[in-house]
């Protein structure tokens, strides 16, 4: 089924560096997954742990299509991606997408960085990033490696600056990115760089993620807090 399998991928982001260093320690995120004629669909999880060493990223993303309360995709995803400096160190991840298996090993070695994936085997620059809304930095050419699949995709990133967007029913005040490579998709930002929402054009499909909540050590923060953050500022501001 087309529609159904428009979520296949949905997280092909190709973004850039570190995420900001503005919250410490680890945080939870909670996104809901959006469909246009679906509706929710499923839940995408970012454990993001911030250290001096580095940033690491534990990612996992449940999602279910049902029609007539029979489910018509289902997709389960688990990813950890790990930085030092703004370079990508480690990347593994396991996919499993309407019964076909995907699994992604990546390191660095030298001056280079090496994947194995289930679509093949090849040395990529030290340079090349995750694709992954919590490493976007700045705007330009970049070269990507697919965290589903393990495909290196160079893309383009455009935008930045602040523009209103409407997330749970809130408009909001959120910098806004355009990434296109194999697909277009697109991420907003907070004042914190925090993806409040994400999107990727799957089929011609648009699928959201949307923040619901975020966590740590055991404490919950609405996204209305998350809203007040984000709109704190607005597109007159300096950029």
């Amino acid at each position: 089924m087309t529609r159904a399998r428009a979520v296949g991928g949905a997280m092909a982001f190709g973004l850039l560096a570190s995420a900001s260093p503005a919250l410490s320690a680890e945080q939870i995120y909670t996104y809901s997954v959006v469909h246009p004629i679906y509706g929710e669909i499923g839940t995408f999880t970012d454990a993001v742990d911030r250290s001096p060493e580095g940033l690491r990223i534990d990612a996992h993303l449940r999602v279910a299509v049902k029609l007539l309360g029979v489910v018509a995709y289902r997709e389960e995803a688990d990813t950890t991606e790990v930085l030092r400096g703004g370079r990508l160190v480690s990347l593994e991840s396991v996919t499993n997408k309407d019964g076909r298996h995907l699994e992604v090993h990546g390191a660095a070695h030298g001056d280079q960085f090496m994947v194995n994936a289930t679509s093949g085997s090849y040395a990529a620059p030290a340079k090349i990033v995750p694709s992954d809304p919590w490493v976007l930095k700045r705007t330009g050419d970049e070269l990507v490696v697919s965290t589903s699949s393990g495909k290196m995709v160079s893309v383009q990133i455009t935008g930045g600056d602040y523009e209103t967007v409407s997330m749970n029913g809130t408009v909001v005040s959120a910098r806004h990115y355009v990434v296109n490579g194999d697909k277009r998709q697109e991420v907003w930002l907070d004042n914190h760089q925090v993806p409040i929402m994400f999107r990727s054009m799957e089929d011609g499909t648009a699928i959201d993620f949307v923040l619901q909540n975020t966590s740590a050590a055991g404490d919950t923060t609405t996204v209305a807090a998350l809203r007040h953050s984000a709109g704190a500022r607005s597109e007159n501001d300096d950029k």
